[in-house]
C-alpha cells in the first residue's frame, strides 16, 4: 500500500496549471477522500525531500520501481483513437458530436503556430489574426512556448465551446462542456524512456522524472482510487498530443494528432487535421467520470456504493456512488489493506455492512480468460459445500474492459486469519489447551471444506494464512479467486456435472473450454509461496487436493511459530525453499523445530503428527 508518505516529492518549480484533479481525476476535490480508502490524492502538507527518506524507505522505493518496470517493460500498444473509444464504448457519442459542431475549433487550427526547430512562430497570412496573436509566445523558447502556447489553446477552446452553444450561433447543438482546469502541469522532460515527453499533464503534485517515477504515479492512482477503470495520462510531445492509457492489461499509446503547424504556409487540409485534434482532445476532457477512467461517477461527494441490475436474469451491474447511507448501500470508509499491483489481477476489500450485517465488499478485476470467483461461489454453494462464505450479492460491473472484467462480491464477514486468531488469544490469556482444542476443530473443519470441494470439482490453489478465516467458532475457507473447476467425465475423473458448469458460463457471461483449460495451465503458478506444496514449489504441472491440504499443514505451522524467521519458511527461490522443507520434513522428530514450533502444542500435536505422517510418510495414495 502506497501512504502518503512515501509518495515523490512535489516539484517546487512546475507551473501550477492542470486541474485540481487535472486529466485522471475529474474534478477533483468532489470524489472521494481521506482515510485509508481514499479516491484522492494522499500528497503530504509538507513536501517530502530525499533527504527526508530514510534508508529503508528508499530501498523500499526502489524495489516496487524494480517491480513496476518489470510489469512495463514492452512499449506501449498503439491504438487508433477510434478503436480506444470503440473500448469505452464512446464511438457513436464522439461521432454524433463531430457531425453537431461543423466548425467548432476551425477558427483556433487555422490561427495555430508553426513549431519549427528553434522555436513557435505565426504561419504567413495569420499575422493580423487577434487569436493567431494570442498564440505568439516569441518572447520565449523551445518547451516554454510550447506550453505557454498549450495553456493559450485550451483557454481559447473553452470560450469557443462556449460561444458555439450561444445564440444566434448554434442554439440547438449541445457542444459538451469542459470538465477540466488547467491548473497542475509538469513540464519537466521524462529522460531515460522511450518516449521523453516535453510535458506531462496529470492530476497530482508529483515530480516526474523517469518512466519508474512515471510508473509510481500509474501505481499510486490504483492504489488511492478503487473505482478506476483505467488511468490516463496526456502528454504533449512537439506538435503532437498523445494519450497514455493504463488499464489492467496493457498501456496503451493514442495519438490525438497535432496540435500545431509543421510549416509556415499550412494548406487547407493541415488546418483540418488540426482541428480533428482539438475535437478529440475537448471530447476526452469534457467526458465524466463514469464514461472516462471509473466505472460510476465520481464527481460528488459521497463514501457509500450501491449495486443495482437492471436486468434481473443478468448478471451484469451498475454501480452508483450515493451521499445516502441506507440498509442497500455500502460504505467505503473501512477498507481492507491490500497489496495493490499496476497490472494484472486487482482485489480492493472493504470492511462493512449490508442490511445490518457486517459483511466485506470485493471488487476484483480478473482476466476473462479466469473463471469469476462469483462463479466458483455459485457452483460450491450449489453443490453443498461447507465452511465457505455466504454470498449476499454478486454481479459484473465490466464484463470486458480491454480482456478484464470486474465483479463484485458482497459477502459474509468470517472473522481474522488462524495466525491472528492465535496471537490475539494469547494477548487475552486464552489458555494453551482451549487455543490447541479450537484449532483442531479449525484444521477440521478447513479439511472438510477441501474434501467436499474437491469431490464436487472444485481446487481452491491458494490455501494460506489470510484465506483461512476463523470466526465464533467456525474456520471458512475464503478467497476462491484462483480456484480450478474440474469436471467429471468418461475417463473416471471426479468433479462436477459438465450441465453446471454450462449453466454458470452462460450465466457469468464466460467461455467454459477456454476458461478451462487457461485455468490448468496455472496450475504450477498459483498460489501464495510461503504455503505452496513442496511438488508445487519444484514446478508441478498439475496439482491435485494433496497439494492444498498440505498448504494447510504449512498455516498451521505458520500459526504457531514463535517468528517467520527460520529455515522452514525462509524464501530465497521456490527450488531451494522445496529442497529445503524436503531436508526438514525428513526429520520427523526435528522437524517443527526448524519450522519454529518450540512451544508445546498439547492436543494439537497428536493432529499435526497425524498430517505430517498422512502427507509425507504414508507414500501415494
Amino acid at each position: 500500500m502506497e501512504s502518503p508518505n512515501d509518495t515523490p516529492t512535489p516539484n517546487r518549480h512546475s507551473r501550477n496549471f492542470l486541474g485540481p484533479g487535472g486529466l485522471g481525476s475529474q474534478t477533483g476535490q468532489s470524489l472521494l477522500s481521506g482515510g485509508h480508502g481514499s479516491m484522492t490524492d494522499s500528497t503530504p502538507a509538507k513536501p517530502q525531500t530525499k533527504d527526508d527518506v530514510t534508508p529503508a524507505e528508499d530501498e523500499e522505493m526502489n524495489r516496487r520501481r524494480a517491480r513496476l518496470l518489470r510489469h512495463f517493460k514492452d512499449d506501449p500498444e498503439t491504438l487508433l483513437f477510434d478503436e480506444f473509444l470503440s473500448n469505452i464504448g464512446e464511438q457513436n457519442t464522439y461521432n454524433n458530436f463531430v457531425k453537431s459542431a461543423p466548425t467548432l475549433f476551425h477558427n483556433l487550427a487555422q490561427a495555430a503556430p508553426a513549431l519549427t526547430i528553434k522555436k513557435l512562430i505565426v504561419t504567413k497570412g495569420q499575422e493580423q489574426n487577434e487569436t493567431a496573436k494570442a498564440f505568439d509566445h516569441t518572447n520565449k523558447s523551445g518547451e516554454d512556448a510550447l506550453m505557454a502556447y498549450f495553456i493559450t489553446l485550451y483557454e481559447e477552446m473553452s470560450k469557443s465551446a462556449v460561444a458555439a452553444v450561444s445564440p444566434p450561433n448554434m442554439p440547438n447543438v449541445a457542444i459538451p462542456q469542459l470538465r477540466y482546469s488547467l491548473t497542475d502541469h509538469q513540464n519537466k522532460p521524462i529522460p531515460n524512456s522511450s518516449h521523453k515527453a516535453d510535458g506531462v499533464f496529470y492530476y497530482t503534485k508529483r515530480i516526474i522524472e523517469d518512466l519508474a517515477s512515471l510508473l509510481d504515479y500509474v501505481n499510486a492512482i490504483w492504489t488511492e482510487q478503487p473505482t478506476r477503470t483505467f488511468t490516463p495520462i496526456l502528454y504533449v510531445h512537439g506538435e503532437v498530443i498523445t494519450l497514455f492509457v493504463f488499464t489492467r492489461g496493457a498501456w496503451y499509446r493514442i495519438e490525438l494528432g497535432r496540435i500545431c503547424h509543421t510549416n509556415i504556409s499550412p494548406n487547407i487540409l493541415d488546418v483540418a487535421s488540426i482541428r480533428m485534434s482539438l475535437l478529440r482532445l475537448w471530447f476526452i476532457v469534457t467526458l465524466p467520470a463514469n464514461r472516462f477512467g471509473h466505472f460510476c461517477d465520481v464527481d460528488i461527494e459521497s463514501r457509500c456504493i450501491q449495486f443495482g441490475r437492471p436486468d434481473t436474469s443478468s448478471k451484469l451491474a451498475n454501480a452508483i456512488l450515493t451521499s445516502s447511507d441506507d440498509l442497500n448501500t455500502f460504505s467505503l470508509k473501512s477498507r481492507i489493506s491490500r497489496i495493490v499491483n499496476p497490472r494484472s489481477r486487482l482485489v480492493y476489500l472493504f470492511d462493512t455492512t449490508y442490511k445490518s450485517k457486517r459483511v466485506v465488499l470485493k471488487l476484483s478485476w480478473t482476466p476473462v480468460k479466469r473463471i469469476p470467483e462469483s462463479a466458483v461461489y455459485d457452483i460450491l454453494h450449489q453443490t453443498g459445500v461447507e465452511g465457505v462464505p455466504e454470498i449476499y450479492d454478486s454481479g459484473l460491473i465490466q464484463a470486458n474492459f480491454f480482456g478484464y472484467r470486474l465483479e463484485y462480491i458482497i459477502l459474509e464477514y468470517c472473522g481474522q486469519s488462524l495466525g491472528t486468531y492465535v496471537v490475539e488469544c494469547r494477548k487475552r490469556g486464552v489458555p494453551d489447551s482451549e487455543i490447541h482444542k479450537n484449532a483442531n476443530q479449525f484444521i477440521r473443519q478447513v479439511s472438510n471444506c477441501l474434501v467436499q470441494a474437491r469431490a464436487r470439482g472444485v481446487l481452491h490453489r491458494d490455501i494460506s494464512d489470510g484465506n483461512i478465516a476463523v470466526r465464533n467458532g467456525q474456520a471458512k475457507v475464503i478467497d476462491w479467486g484462483y480456484a480450478k473447476i474440474i469436471e467429471s467425465n468418461s475417463s473416471g475423473v471426479i468433479g462436477i456435472d459438465p450441465a453446471v458448469t454450462d449453466k454458470v458460463a452462460q450465466q457469468w457471461g464466460f467461455d467454459k473450454a477456454a476458461v478451462l483449460e487457461n485455468e490448468g495451465t496455472w496450475d504450477p503458478l498459483t498460489g501464495t509461496v510461503l504455503f505452496m506444496s513442496i511438488p508445487v514449489l519444484f514446478g508441478l504441472p498439475k496439482r491435485g487436493l494433496f497439494d492444498d491440504i498440505e498448504s494447510l499443514f504449512y498455516v498451521v505451522l505458520h500459526a504457531f511459530a514463535d517468528s517467520e524467521d527460520c529455515s522452514g519458511f525462509k524464501h530465497y527461490n521456490n527450488e531451494s525453499l522445496a529442497l529445503t522443507r524436503v531436508g526438514i520434513l525428513g526429520c520427523e522428530r526435528s522437524c517443527l523445530r526448524l519450522f519454529n514450533v518450540k512451544s508445546g502444542l498439547g492436543a494439537l500435536q497428536e493432529t499435526i503428527s497425524a498430517m505430517l505422517k498422512f502427507l509425507f510418510y504414508l507414500g501415494d495414495s
